[in-house]
Order: C-alpha cells, then sequence, then structure tokens
C-alpha cells in the first residue's frame, strides 16, 4: 500500500486519467474542500495540513491506498514535498498561466509569495529572467512601483482577470492570483 498525492489541475476537466485510475484505487481520500470538488470526489475535508496530519496520513498509508489531493500539481507550492508517497502531476496554475501569455517556463524564474514575504527573493530573480510570482490578496503589488506587471487572476473561472499595467496600477482582489513581473 502507499500514499498517492495526486495533481487535481485548476480547473474541473484537468483531471488526468492516470489520477482518476488513483482515485478509482484508492481507500481513502484527502483533500481541500477545493481538491475534492475538482476532482469529482467524495473524501475527507483537509482544513489545514500539519505535521501530526502528515504523520497520519503516512501510517495509513502503510496498509491502506491513501490519495491526497493537490491542487494544481503537486509540484508547484503544493504538497508533493510534505509527503513521502508517489507524485502524479496535475495541471498547474503556473502551466495555465504562462500558457495565457504564451511564455516558455524556461523563460522565467517562478517564486511562491503565498502568505509569506519574497519581495528580495522576486528583486534576486529578477535580475535572472522575467519572474512568475504565485501571490495572494496579502501580497503588495505597488512594493513593485513603476514595473511592468501582468496580473492573473482566477484563470479558468468565471471571472478571470488578466491586466496588464504598471505595478502600482495594479489592485489585487483574489486569493488565485499570479503576476509576471517584467524584467
Amino acid at each position: 500500500m502507499t500514499v498517492h498525492i495526486v495533481g487535481v489541475g485548476v480547473v474541473k476537466g484537468h483531471l488526468t486519467g492516470r489520477a482518476r485510475a488513483l482515485l478509482r484505487m484508492a481507500d481513502v481520500i484527502y483533500g481541500s474542500k477545493r481538491a475534492l470538488r475538482l476532482a469529482g470526489v467524495d473524501g475527507v475535508e483537509m482544513t489545514r495540513f500539519t505535521p501530526e496530519v502528515y504523520a497520519r496520513i503516512q501510517q495509513e498509508g502503510e496498509h491502506m491506498n491513501v490519495v491526497v489531493l493537490s491542487t494544481g500539481d503537486p509540484m508547484v507550492a503544493g504538497l508533493g514535498t510534505k509527503l513521502s508517497g508517489v507524485v502524479e502531476p496535475g495541471i498547474s496554475c503556473v502551466q495555465l498561466a504562462l500558457a495565457r501569455l504564451r511564455v516558455d517556463l524556461a523563460e522565467v524564474v517562478v517564486v511562491d509569495a503565498h502568505g509569506k514575504s519574497a519581495y528580495e527573493e522576486i528583486e534576486k530573480a529578477l535580475s535572472l529572467r522575467d519572474v512568475l510570482v504565485l501571490a495572494d490578496s496579502r501580497f503588495d503589488v505597488q512594493r513593485l512601483g513603476d514595473r511592468e506587471v501582468v496580473l492573473l487572476e482566477n484563470l479558468g473561472l468565471e471571472d478571470e482577470r488578466v491586466v496588464e499595467a504598471r505595478a502600482r496600477d495594479v489592485d489585487i482582489r483574489s486569493d488565485l492570483v499570479m503576476l509576471l513581473i517584467r524584467r
């Protein structure tokens, strides 16, 4: 038996055939409310993943087929590094954003700024390439001043918003947000 960390993609319909097969074989499925909804399955809704929860899941994986759902791809600021097990990739918000912008992944540096200050890291990365920031509504985009940015909010959803502007003129309205910062 084992633990599978499965990416469910960004919107309904992103779940791969391999991921669906793993869900059918699962004895127990864990995920956030959003991840369970995207996968279209019932499971144990997790509001917080803590070290104790990770330990319990690992123990269950010793005698059951356990699937832990991760929105997007588990290896893009997801649960893939938090648990030991087999990772099944999913379509990430990074892939969706870069596809919308027609930018190659190899041409950007990706920085995770969810719930943390990453301004110093962003400035360092900008010395190399354009930067794609995974952010949330707490990210202070105005700190980037006159830099050219592309705001990508709620990609794939009905209220998707893509705005090109100077950072000082951008307002973030969602927790599902990315910013492409031009070098």
